[in-house]
């Protein structure tokens, strides 16, 4: 009877040995699928998102057509939610091949590739078709994806962010005075940390995974993001005015692990470039309807939505200027990539 038991327990610990395995692998999840002798993949898509964000709310489609379209040998397996941590951390693990996909925001490639934010410099851009123009269907991504690739990793597609507005907990924000004292939570980038102080705040880094506790327990007095993450994340509830200051427009890309990628067939790979696109398109039309209904369900939840001053503008901009003509901006960026800022291409 004892052996039996023991014969049991091992099997049971063998099993989730086996389950535990399947789990954790990246890209590496294959077995039969009853369409010949041809394996099936499953690739893990993570991101920091919330149901409700855009990433998540057109991202079915996406994973059906591509099981349909390879014939169920691709399998995508969106795991949001920071369930893989954060942007920089995810973004790692894509480079190393541990995490097969991720959907990041260009302040998370950034924080990791410092070389990558010019896309974030300060009132960068006029609109979204400037935005569409120079950067998502532009010269910008080009540029962008050629780094990533020398980096082991490949770009599917490119989608949105949001414009970044400005919430706090302390009072209004309509003129430059307004900001002065502010303790601003910023993402890890030295470009964002210089133009809040050059806005008089004190800026504090710290990686979104880390926001919401951060701004409940008020060790911070506000952040800088739009009205997509503010809304989606419910940063809202703990921050009554927000500013539509629009200072920083955010990108964001489906990438995929250069390890990954290549243990794909061409025709599996052109499917997922093809419906990775695709996404993200739908991922920006998504994104940009909901920025004025999330502005309006913050409203309606007490949040006092202020549009800035002529002269907290005229500051914002004078001090982004001055970040853009800074001439470290040469070595970090590429003295290529800000010739052509600075021509206005």
């Amino acid at each position: 009877m004892k052996r039996k038991s023991l014969r049991l327990v091992a099997m049971i610990m063998v099993l989730a040995f086996a389950l535990v395995a399947v789990g954790c692998g990246g890209g590496d999840d294959q077995g039969s699928t009853g369409n010949g002798d041809q394996e099936v993949i499953t690739l893990h898509w993570g991101a920091t998102s919330s149901p409700e964000h855009s990433y998540a709310t057109v991202s079915q489609p996406f994973i059906d057509a591509v099981k349909e379209r390879t014939n169920g040998t691709v399998i995508i397996s969106a795991e949001f939610a920071g369930v893989h941590g954060g942007e920089r951390q995810m973004t790692e693990s894509v480079m190393r091949g541990d995490l097969d996909m991720e959907m990041t925001s260009d302040v998370g490639l950034a924080a990791l590739f410092p070389d990558l934010g010019f896309t974030q410099l300060p009132f960068l851009f006029k609109d979204y078709d400037d935005v569409d123009a120079r950067y998502l269907n532009g010269w910008m991504a080009e540029v962008i994806e050629e780094r990533l690739a020398e980096r082991g990793i490949i770009v599917l597609g490119w989608g949105e962010n949001d414009y970044r507005a400005l919430t706090n907990s302390k009072h209004p924000i309509s003129k430059p005075e307004d900001m002065v004292g502010l303790k601003i939570r910023v993402p890890e980038i030295p470009m964002y940390i210089k133009w809040f102080e050059g806005m008089g705040t004190l800026p504090t880094p710290m990686a979104v995974t880390e926001l919401p506790t951060a701004l409940q327990q008020k060790t911070i007095d506000g952040q800088d993001n739009g009205a997509i993450l503010t809304w989606s994340y419910g940063y809202y509830q703990f921050q009554p005015y927000m500013t539509k200051l629009q200072h920083i427009y955010s990108g964001t890309t489906l990438i995929i692990s250069e390890k990954t990628w290549n243990k794909l067939t061409e025709e599996q790979q052109t499917i997922l470039k093809e419906e990775g696109e695709k996404y993200c398109a739908a991922q920006v039309e998504r994104n940009r309807a909901d920025v004025a209904d999330f502005y309006k369900n913050m409203e309606e939840k007490g949040v006092e939505i202020i549009d800035p001053s002529p002269e907290l503008l005229a500051k914002a901009r004078e001090v982004g200027q001055q970040i853009i003509d800074d001439p470290a901006n040469d070595d970090l960026y590429g003295k290529d990539v800000m010739d052509r800022i600075r021509a206005g291409e």
